[in-house]
């Protein structure tokens, strides 16, 4: 029975509650053999629902929203399981799962309180993570970390605390040294250089680091 008709009945009384088979957290409420909505155990519990309650309008408005909310804390626990999220990519995901804009932000706040979900410590473990595993550079993690949704601040406070202690130059002269056999394929000094410099930018690093870093690589020295 569609949701629309089924408000126009309303009220009805809950004649009959079963468990489903397929899931043994949900159940099925019936006005005799009509089917109502079904509902999870928490749901079920926090509206001490039971035989004899009369489902009206208002209630079952209240039940849809109570199992959205429910739906979606459990698919954003399902992402969450397999990996960090950005709060603005998590909000993404359950968007396009059809959720309700108002439960899902709803869903976020109560994760961030309770510390499961936080951009700080996803922009930190981002930015670590591919600075020492991937070796980009600022700019680069700064790009990704903007398209994740994060805020401006909290991106320049996660460069600052990652970067501070690092000298860009001499990272970027290990990584040209790491593929020292590849550049010097090329014998124009001036074309290799061009190559190292794409290369570097290309990963996110400033042009006055990849200057001085080709400088000290000594692989352009005939220039």
């Amino acid at each position: 029975m569609e949701t629309d008709d089924l408000i126009s009945e309303l009220p009805l009384t809950v004649t009959e509650i079963r468990g489903q088979k397929k899931n043994q957290n949900r159940f099925s409420l019936y006005h005799h053999k009509r089917f109502l909505i079904g509902v999870s155990s928490k749901t079920l519990t926090d509206f001490s629902l039971q035989k004899g309650v009369n489902l009206t309008p208002s209630l079952y408005q209240k039940l849809i929203t109570s199992e959205n909310r429910f739906a979606a804390r459990e698919k954003a626990f399902q992402y969450l399981s397999r990996r960090d999220h950005a709060s603005f990519e998590l909000k993404q995901k359950l968007l396009k799962k059809g959720f309700p804009s108002e439960t899902i932000d709803s869903v976020i706040m109560d994760l961030s309180d309770k510390n499961l979900i936080s951009d700080h410590i996803f922009a930190e473990k981002f930015a670590t993570d591919k600075a020492n595993l991937n070796n980009w550079g600022p700019k680069k993690i700064e790009t990704a970390l903007f398209k994740k949704g994060i805020a401006k601040n909290i991106i320049q406070e996660t460069l600052k605390n990652t970067f501070d202690n690092l000298s860009q130059t001499h990272i970027c002269v290990d990584l040209i040294h790491k593929r020292k056999k590849h550049f010097l394929r090329e014998k124009d000094p001036y074309r290799r250089k061009g190559k190292i410099f794409q290369y570097l930018a290309g990963r996110g690093f400033s042009g006055s680091d990849i200057k001085k870093a080709i400088a000290q690589s000594g692989l352009t020295e005939n220039d």
